[in-house]
C-alpha cells in the first residue's frame, strides 16, 4: 500500500509545514529547489521493502506492483480501483489499462484500432488515441487520463458512476434536541416547560431503519407525553434510479395532493440522476460548419460550453441559473466567424426533461389526523418529457368509497412561457351513502421578462363542479359527520404578542353544519421584480374558497429589499385573513449594518419596526455577532418596546464536538423568561461510540489514528475524540462530497499520509473514512557515513514495521516525519548490500540550535552497514 510522507501545506499558516524534500532545500539552500521542492514520492509497506528504488527517478514516481489508485478522467473522478503497474521498455514504471476498463470509464473505445494489442491488459493509451495522456501521482494515489472530447462516451455532466457510491457501514445514529424554558408571569402564576425530539437511524446494509418521536410536559400536566411521529425502513433500488420505502411516508406531489400514508412506496429518486438532469431545462440544437465551440448564455453569464465536430449537434446537459428566460447561444466556427441565437424557455412544475421519467407507486393506510377514519387506497402516477418540449403526465387513485382518474400535459411555449393543464375526475361515496361526482381542472402558467428582470407565475385550481372531492377532503367528510351533522372545530385568533409564553393556548370553538365544505377554487399568483443590482421587489396573492360557505382564507404579500451603501433593508407589507379568524394587516421595516468599521468583522446591528392591526406596533433593535475560531460562539443582545410594555433579551450558542448549547433571557414589564436548549447526536459503530454536534440525513464517520484533537474542515467547532473519531454532516447524497483534516491542525509532530478524499454517499449512508496519522518527531537528518557510501537522491527511509518514514535530498540529507526516540531506520537505495545503512534514534534536544524550520530538528547520525555496530 502506498503511502505519503508529508501532510498537505497548511494554507492560512504563517509557518506551513513543507514538503520532505522541501525542508531540505530550504535549509541547505540548494539552487535546484523550485524543481526539488515537488519532489514527493510514496514508499511500499512492508512485503515491498526489499524493492530496487532507482526505479523512483521522477516525482510521484512507484515502484512496479498493484496499488489502489483514483481514477480522473479530464479532471472528474470516475472510479477507485486496483491499478496494476508495470515496468516499461523504457524502464519506467506505468500503468496497465486494459480496452474493457477504459470503456467502464468513459472513453469511447468501440472506434479505436488498436490492432494486435487488442487483447492486451497493457494499452498505450497514446498509440491508439491521438493527444491523449495518461499521468500518475504515487503521492496523491491519483491516475489522470486526459482525453479528447471526441473520444468520450456521451454523458450528461455530473455523471458519477454506480462503481463509486457508499453504502456506508453498520451503524445506530441518533439526533437529539432538548429545549426548555421557565416563564414567571408577574403576580400571577409560574409555567415550566419541556420538550425533547428524537430521530434514530439503524443502517444496516443498504436498508435504513427510522423512528421519530417527541415528548412534552409543562408544570400544568404531571405527565412526560410522547409521541410517534412515525417509523420507515427505505433502500435504493440504484440500477433503476429507484427508491422503496415501507411505513409512514408521503405520496409525491404533482399530478394528485400529497398525502401521508403508513404502507409501501416505490418511486424514482432524482438525487440518483446527475445534477444536470434534475430540473428542467430546454435541449438546445444547432449546426456547426466546421470544428466549433458552442457557448451559452443566461443573463450574460456563461453557463455551458463545448467542442463540437461538423454538422448537427444536441445539448441536452445544460444547468440554467433559474427555471426561465432566454438562452443566448453563439457558435464560434474555426475560421473565426459567428452564429448567434436566443432560445426561450420557462418551466412549471410538471415539466420534465426530454427523456425523463417519473413515477410512483404507493399503497396503504391513510393517516390524515382522523383516527375515526383511515382507509387504505393504491396509487400510480407517471409523467415523461418529449422531445417536443411536452410532458404528458397521469394518475390513478383507488380506494374504499373513493377513485380519482387524472390526465394532463406541460409544454414549454418559447418567449410566451410554459403551461400545463390538467383535469382530475373523481368518484366519492358520501358518509350519507350518496355518491358525489366531478371534475377539478388545474392550470399553470410561468413567464419570465428578462428585459424587465421580471419573473411571473399564475397557478389556478378551480373545480368545476361541486360534486368534486379530493382524496383529503374525501377521507375529512366521513371523519367529520357525527350524529346527522358535520363538525369541525378551529383556535381562536392568539391575541398574544409573539413574545409571549409560547405555550398559552388559545380557546377551541366547534362548528356544526349539515353541509360538508368541499374546496371549490384556489388562486395563486406570484411576481418577482429585479429593480437593480441591489434591489429587488416581489409580491404574491393566494386565495381559497370552498362550496356552500362564504368563509374564504386570503392572503396578500408585497415586499422590498435592498441595499444603501452598507445598510441592507427589507420592509413588507401583508393583508390576511383566515376561514375562521378576522382579517389583519400588518407592515414592517428592518434595517441591518455590519460593525466591521468598528473593529467587530463578525458582528452586525439591527433595526426593526412592525405594525399589526391585531397585536399593534412594536420595534426591536439590537446586535448580534460570533466569537471565537470557527464561529463557535453566538451572541445576540435586543431591546424593544410594544403595546405591551418594554422588553429586552440575551441569547447565547456554543458550537462544540459534541453538541450545541444554548441559554437566553427575556425581561419585559409583565413576564420574565429564561429558555435553554442542548442539540447533537451520536453513532454507535463496531468501534465505539461517537459524539456530534448533530446528525443529518447523510453523514460521514471520520477516524485517524493519532489524530486526536484536530479539526475537520467546514465542520465548525468539531474536533476528533481522543480517539481519533468524529462525524461530518450536512453531506450531499450521490455526489461527491469532500471530507478533509484542518490543516492547521496538523503540527510537526504529526505526519499524516493523506489529509481529504472524496465520497460519494447514498442517501442515508454513514461513510466511513480513514486517514492515516502518526504522532512523531520530524527531523532533518545529516548523515554520518562509513566506507565511502553515499546517500543519493529519492533513497527511501523505513522503520523496523517497514513503513516509509522519510526521503533523501540531493545532497544526502534525510527528511523524516512521525519517528520515535529509539525507532532504528534503514536507508535503502537498492537490493544490494551496499546500498543501505541503519540509524538509531537517540535523545533529540528541541533547543534553538538545532531548529531547521518551525517544528523541524536538524540533528547528525551515524548511517552504517547493516551488522555494524552504531
Amino acid at each position: 500500500m502506498l503511502r505519503r510522507i508529508r501532510v498537505t501545506p497548511r494554507r492560512g499558516s504563517a509557518a506551513p509545514r513543507l514538503a520532505p524534500l522541501a525542508v531540505a532545500l530550504n535549509a541547505f539552500s540548494i539552487g535546484s529547489a523550485v524543481a526539488a521542492a515537488n519532489f514527493n514520492m510514496d514508499f511500499l509497506r512492508a512485503g515491498s521493502s526489499q524493492a530496487d528504488v532507482a526505479a523512483l527517478s521522477r516525482p510521484g514516481a512507484i515502484l512496479p506492483g498493484t496499488y489502489p489508485f483514483a481514477i480522473y478522467l479530464n479532471g472528474n473522478e470516475v472510479a477507485r480501483e486496483e491499478i496494476l503497474f508495470a515496468a516499461s521498455p523504457s524502464g519506467q514504471t506505468e500503468p496497465c489499462l486494459s480496452r474493457s476498463r477504459l470503456t467502464q470509464w468513459g472513453i469511447r473505445m468501440e472506434d479505436v484500432e488498436t490492432g494486435a494489442g487488442d487483447a492486451s491488459d497493457c494499452l498505450v493509451l497514446a498509440h491508439f488515441i491521438p493527444d491523449a495522456r495518461v499521468s500518475y501521482n504515487g503521492n496523491q494515489q491519483r491516475l489522470d487520463l486526459r482525453i479528447p472530447q471526441v473520444h468520450l462516451l456521451n454523458l450528461p455532466r455530473g455523471h458519477i458512476p454506480k462503481a463509486l457510491r457508499d453504502q456506508g457501514i453498520n451503524a445506530l445514529l441518533v439526533d437529539y434536541a432538548l429545549n426548555g424554558a421557565h416563564n414567571d408571569h408577574k403576580q400571577q402564576r409560574r409555567d415550566d416547560y419541556f420538550f425533547a425530539s428524537i430521530n434514530s437511524t439503524l443502517n444496516a446494509g443498504m436498508w435504513r431503519f427510522r423512528h421519530t418521536a417527541s415528548a412534552n410536559r409543562s408544570n400544568n400536566d404531571s405527565r412526560t407525553h410522547w409521541t410517534t411521529q412515525g417509523f420507515r425502513a427505505e433502500t435504493d433500488l440504484g440500477s433503476s434510479h429507484s427508491r422503496l420505502t415501507l411505513g409512514d411516508t408521503y405520496t409525491a406531489h404533482g399530478v394528485f395532493d400529497s398525502v401521508r400514508f403508513r404502507g409501501a412506496q416505490m418511486s424514482n429518486d432524482d438525487e440518483m440522476l446527475p445534477y444536470s438532469q434534475r430540473s428542467y431545462a430546454p435541449v438546445v440544437r444547432g449546426i456547426a460548419a466546421s470544428n466549433a465551440r458552442v457557448e451559452i448564455r443566461q443573463d450574460g453569464s456563461l453557463i455551458y460550453a463545448l467542442n463540437v465536430a461538423p454538422g448537427a449537434f444536441q445539448i441536452d446537459d445544460i444547468v440554467p441559473n433559474r427555471l426561465s428566460g432566454e438562452l443566448d447561444v453563439s457558435i464560434v466556427e474555426a475560421d473565426g466567424s459567428l452564429q448567434r441565437y436566443k432560445q426561450s424557455f420557462s418551466a412549471v412544475e410538471t415539466m420534465l426533461r426530454p427523456g425523463l421519467v417519473h413515477y410512483e407507486f404507493s399503497g396503504g393506510e391513510l393517516r390524515s389526523g382522523y383516527d375515526r377514519y383511515q382507509p387504505r387506497f393504491v396509487q400510480a402516477t407517471a409523467a415523461r418529457g418529449l422531445a417536443s418540449d411536452t410532458t404528458p403526465y397521469a394518475g390513478l387513485l383507488l380506494s374504499t368509497n373513493y377513485s380519482a382518474l387524472a390526465v394532463g400535459a406541460a409544454q414549454n411555449l418559447g418567449k410566451f412561457g410554459s403551461a400545463s393543464i390538467d383535469v382530475i375526475h373523481a368518484r366519492t361515496r358520501l358518509a350519507q351513502g350518496k355518491v358525489s361526482n366531478g371534475q377539478s381542472y388545474r392550470f399553470l402558467y410561468s413567464k419570465s421578462l428578462n428585459a424587465h428582470g421580471t419573473e411571473f407565475r399564475l397557478v389556478g385550481h378551480r373545480y368545476s363542479t361541486s360534486g368534486y372531492y379530493d382524496f383529503s377532503d374525501a377521507s375529512a367528510e366521513r371523519a367529520q359527520w357525527r350524529h346527522g351533522y358535520y363538525e369541525t372545530s378551529y383556535d381562536e385568533q392568539n391575541k398574544y404578542p409573539d413574545h409571549a409564553a409560547p405555550w398559552t393556548q388559545p380557546r377551541q370553538h366547534l362548528i356544526q353544519s349539515q353541509r360538508y365544505h368541499n374546496k371549490r377554487n384556489r388562486l395563486e399568483i406570484a411576481l418577482n421584480q429585479r429593480i437593480s443590482d441591489d434591489y429587488s421587489l416581489n409580491a404574491s396573492y393566494n386565495k381559497q374558497d370552498y362550496w356552500g360557505a362564504s368563509e374564504r382564507e386570503r392572503e396578500l404579500q408585497l415586499g422590498l429589499n435592498g441595499r444603501l451603501g452598507a445598510v441592507s433593508f427589507g420592509t413588507y407589507f401583508r393583508h390576511s385573513q383566515g376561514r375562521y379568524n378576522r382579517a389583519d394587516r400588518s407592515f414592517g421595516l428592518t434595517l441591518s449594518l455590519p460593525l466591521d468599521r468598528l473593529g467587530l468583522r463578525r458582528s452586525s446591528s439591527s433595526a426593526s419596526y412592525s405594525h399589526s392591526r391585531n397585536s399593534g406596533a412594536s420595534y426591536q433593535s439590537g446586535m448580534n455577532g460570533s466569537l471565537l475560531d470557527g464561529d463557535r460562539l453566538g451572541y445576540a443582545l435586543n431591546i424593544g418596546k410594544s403595546d405591551t410594555g418594554k422588553i429586552g433579551s440575551a441569547n447565547l450558542r456554543y458550537m462544540g464536538s459534541k453538541g450545541v448549547a444554548t441559554i437566553g433571557g427575556t425581561l419585559a414589564d409583565s413576564y420574565s423568561q429564561i429558555n435553554w436548549g442542548v442539540r447533537g447526536g451520536w453513532v454507535l459503530h463496531r468501534n465505539g461510540l461517537t459524539f456530534a454536534q448533530s446528525l443529518h440525513r447523510t453523514n460521514v464517520l471520520v477516524h485517524a489514528q493519532d489524530g486526536a484533537g484536530l479539526g475537520l474542515e467546514n465542520q465548525s467547532g468539531v474536533r476528533l475524540d481522543r480517539r481519533g473519531y468524529g462525524l461530518v454532516s450536512g453531506i450531499s447524497a450521490y455526489r461527491s462530497n469532500r471530507v478533509a483534516l484542518r490543516t492547521d491542525d496538523l503540527g510537526a509532530d504529526i505526519d499524516a499520509s493523506r489529509t481529504s478524499r472524496n465520497v460519494v454517499p447514498t442517501r442515508g449512508a454513514l461513510t466511513r473514512v480513514d486517514f492515516e496519522t502518526r504522532r512523531g518527531i520530524s527531523l532533518m537528518i545529516h548523515p554520518i557515513l562509513v566506507e565511502d557510501i553515499r546517500v543519493p537522491l529519492g533513497a527511501a527511509v523505513f522503520d523496523s514495521d517497514g513503513l516509509s518514514r522519510g526521503i533523501a535530498g540531493p545532497n544526502g540529507e534525510i527528511f523524516v516525519s512521525g519517528v520515535h526516540l529509539g525507532d532504528r531506520l534503514s536507508v535503502r537505495w537498492g537490493a544490494k548490500p551496499d546500498q543501505r545503512c541503519e540509524m538509531r534514534l537517540g535523545q533529540v534536544q528541541a533547543s534553538p540550535s538545532n531548529m531547521t524550520l518551525p517544528g523541524y530538528r536538524r540533528i547528525a547520525l551515524r548511517c552504517v552497514p547493516p551488522g555494524r555496530t552504531h
